[in-house]
């Protein structure tokens, strides 16, 4: 869910500093398009880089059981 929400921030992000470069080649730039469309892809980022910790953090939770099993972790995908 996070990652998720993540990603949209990032494409958000992306668009505006996409908006940015285009009112800037019109000359009509304004710097606070920047720095909205940069801190909400960092904030996306930053979200996104914290769901893939957690993941990788509860995937070790049963590590033991899968090695008597003999599972790996890319079967259960």
């Amino acid at each position: 869910m996070i990652s998720r929400f993540a990603a949209a921030l990032i494409l958000i992000g992306i668009i505006l500093l996409t908006v940015f470069v285009m009112t800037m080649q019109v000359e009509q730039a304004d710097v606070r398009v920047l720095l909205l469309g940069a801190a909400i892809s960092g904030l996306g980022l930053l979200l996104r880089r914290r769901a893939i910790r957690r993941s990788q953090r509860t995937n070790g939770r049963f590590s033991t059981l899968r090695r008597l099993r003999g599972t790996r972790e890319e079967d259960l995908e």
